[in-house]
């Protein structure tokens, strides 16, 4: 009878030790206070996944000593081990394997690099100024230089090389892959929405994942909304 009471006794305390409870975080870059969307969490124990939300948030079932794996595309993985099922922060780092956009502007940026040099080897910035000493001392000299061709070439090397780097600053971020993930758009609808609604380079700097979320799907509810209001008039 000891025996039956002393089963019924301890069964149930190590049913409740083992009980899975809710572990709750939020996944953030490393370094900063930026949240990060669509980041996978593993429980490598029950196989249970799940991904953080546009605020950067999760919730996953765990067990106490169960170790939960986080990733996203483009970091590192993090790994912690439930303790307490008190809230977790979970950073991610940068990983330096860079994508195939990032690697041409990189390109970009060193063709861009090797042209400003040449200009300055003829004597003209990259900005297409000449040297202004010219202007003072020589004034028929600043006009010509002002003038010549390697200087109006460099001028609209700088426009050129303006609108590049801005072009992949936006590129970089602004992908079909997020786009879809935040929209429910088809392959007919990508490239009209990506004209339409591309951003300029200084607002994707400004923005963290969720602004540029919530920017695609404002921006696509406004061009469905467009889209309809032109079938209308079109019938």
């Amino acid at each position: 009878m000891l025996l039956i009471s002393l089963s019924q006794f301890i069964c149930p305390i190590l049913s409740l030790a083992q009980s899975s409870h809710v572990q709750q975080g939020m996944v953030l870059k490393a370094g900063t206070d930026m949240r990060l969307s669509g980041a996978q969490i593993v429980d490598k124990r029950s196989l249970a996944i799940t991904q953080s939300n546009l605020h950067g948030g999760f919730f996953i079932e765990a067990l106490v000593n169960d170790t939960l794996e986080a990733t996203r595309e483009g970091y590192t993985i993090a790994r912690f081990v439930v303790t307490d099922f008190t809230d977790k922060l979970v950073f991610l780092e940068p990983a330096y394997t860079l994508p195939e956009v990032a690697i041409k502007a990189n390109t970009l940026l060193a063709d861009l690099n090797s042209a400003k040099r040449g200009y300055r080897k003829k004597s003209v910035f990259y900005t297409g100024t000449p040297h202004y000493y010219y202007l003072v001392l020589k004034p028929m000299t600043f006009i010509y230089e002002n003038f010549k061709s390697e200087v109006i070439n460099a001028r609209e090397f700088n426009k050129f090389a303006k609108n590049e780097i801005a072009y992949y600053q936006v590129a970089a971020r602004f992908t079909d892959d997020i786009i879809k993930k935040n929209a429910p758009i088809n392959g007919n609808e990508l490239e009209d929405f990506k004209t339409n609604y591309w951003p300029t380079a200084q607002q994707i700097l400004s923005w963290n994942d969720y602004d540029l979320a919530d920017y695609i799907v404002k921006s696509y509810l406004d061009f469905k909304k467009n889209k309809n209001i032109d079938t209308v008039n079109n019938k």
